[in-house]
């Protein structure tokens, strides 16, 4: 395991355990068995630590998407991918975070630093690439070029459900349930009526597995390289 490795790990258990605020960056280099010039060597500060470990976040749930892609191209309807990433946030504690806006956890990672930014910019720069692809193969009712809402209503529409200590209805449904309910409200809300076309899904599957590739490339890099 790589010094990279090990901060990030280090930092990702004490955000969890602690929040933000309490943890400082000699907690984390004791944890992670390394001097505190070593982190800094690697991260510019606290913030960008922290960052780092959203980063790496975002990454693996990108992998984890599209490894269920390539295992089934059905994986690309849209209702389905929003499941899916429902689920991978939901194995991940700082990722549900950082979805539900747990500043106390988080502090300003996401919007004081660059490496913060890169994850809301990806997602920004895929969800218009994706949705592009999604219409172009029937499986998108509505053309993001004329709705430039597109993206603030299936945020909206999903975003409840990573807040579901705030819809009691939810109390007792279990998360498989809650995944399955997100995918028949963005199904309703923004796929065409019916099945969606299997041959659709073939053409579309190739084209969305390159903007996950993409992505993991662009995250990867706003890492530090492992020495």
């Amino acid at each position: 395991m790589g010094r990279v490795t090990q901060m990030l790990d280090a930092a990702g258990e004490l955000l969890l355990a602690h929040g933000y605020r309490r943890v400082t960056v000699d907690d984390v280099a004791r944890r992670a068995g390394v001097g505190k010039g070593t982190v800094y060597l690697h991260f510019a500060s606290k913030l960008d630590l922290f960052a780092g470990v959203l980063v790496r976040d975002s990454i693996e749930i990108t992998r984890d998407l599209l490894a269920a892609l390539r295992a089934d191209p059905g994986e690309a309807a849209l209702g389905t991918t929003m499941r899916s990433t429902f689920l991978a946030v939901h194995r991940r504690p700082l990722s549900r975070a950082l979805h539900a806006g747990d500043v106390e956890q988080l502090g300003a990672v996401v919007t004081d630093t660059k490496a913060g930014l890169e994850v809301v910019t990806d997602k920004s720069d895929f969800a218009r690439e994706h949705f592009a692809l999604l219409h172009r193969h029937g499986l998108l009712a509505d053309d993001p070029a004329s709705s430039p809402d597109l993206h603030y209503r299936l945020h909206a529409a999903a975003i409840g459900f990573f807040l579901d200590d705030l819809v009691p209805a939810g109390a007792g449904m279990d998360l498989t349930a809650r995944a399955d309910a997100l995918a028949a409200v963005v199904r309703a809300g923004f796929a065409p009526p019916g099945e969606p076309d299997p041959a659709a899904l073939a053409a579309a599957a190739p084209e969305l597995a390159a903007l996950y590739e993409h992505t993991v490339h662009h995250l990867t890099a706003a890492l530090p390289e492992e020495p």
